[in-house]
């Protein structure tokens, strides 16, 4: 999916503060594209991460998606828009605890106007990719770190997303586990999906096209060149 983020605020408002989450930031991810975010603690990564899976608003500016603009939405419109076409990947894998490892992956698409066995079948093709099939009635509490993560990963892609993003994806995982989970994101990205990845992780970021720096909630380094 194609993103266009034009002048982008974020203000956050308490009784007695105002913080700038967000200072006009403008950039462009062509449907496809690789991209890593990438900047300290605090400088307004997962703001923007929030913003670009129409989780929350900005206070300004404008974001058009595919080429429709979604940064004005009310809440009840970002849930309506962003089902089946916005995957979520967290570092705490986000996993319902009381639920097995199919019917979490299973969670997406319990909107969408498909058949029972179309649901089925999708379940099952992305566990078989995840290399998860023989976790499928396991709880989360019963699988590894990297096997969770896998199971939140078939989740995110399930629904078939134009756009995956994900936030620290290997945050919670040992080195091994994390290569495994960056090779699984570079395949969805090899098949055509759209990738925005928050990461403190030089390494994480090589698999990216390109990095987007921030500092203070600006872009302060826009590299354009694979790492």
């Amino acid at each position: 999916m194609d993103i266009e983020i034009r002048n982008i605020e974020k203000v956050f408002v308490t009784e007695s503060v105002q913080t700038m989450a967000l200072n006009k930031v403008s950039f462009n991810v062509k449907d496809g594209d690789f991209v890593a975010i990438m900047g300290p603690s605090g400088c307004g990564k997962s703001t923007l991460l929030n913003i670009l899976g129409l989780l929350d608003n900005p206070t300004s500016g404008e974001y058009l998606l595919d080429g429709k603009e979604v940064g004005s939405l009310r809440e009840n419109q970002r849930t309506s828009f962003r089902k089946g076409k916005i995957g979520f990947v967290f570092q705490s894998f986000n996993l319902i605890e009381d639920m097995n490892i199919r019917d979490n992956i299973m969670l997406p698409l319990n909107n969408l106007p498909l058949s029972r066995n179309e649901k089925r079948k999708r379940v099952e093709e992305v566990m078989g990719l995840m290399g998860i099939s023989h976790r499928s009635r396991h709880y989360p509490s019963q699988l590894s770190g990297g096997q969770q993560q896998r199971a939140a990963i078939a989740r995110a892609v399930v629904s078939r997303p134009g756009l995956v993003l994900a936030d620290e994806p290997t945050g919670n995982l040992d080195s091994k586990n994390g290569t495994e989970v960056m090779e699984l994101l570079s395949e969805l990205h090899r098949d055509g999906a759209t990738i925005v990845m928050v990461t403190h992780s030089q390494r994480d970021a090589s698999y990216a096209d390109y990095v987007i720096n921030l500092f203070d909630g600006q872009i302060v380094e826009n590299i354009t060149d694979k790492m």
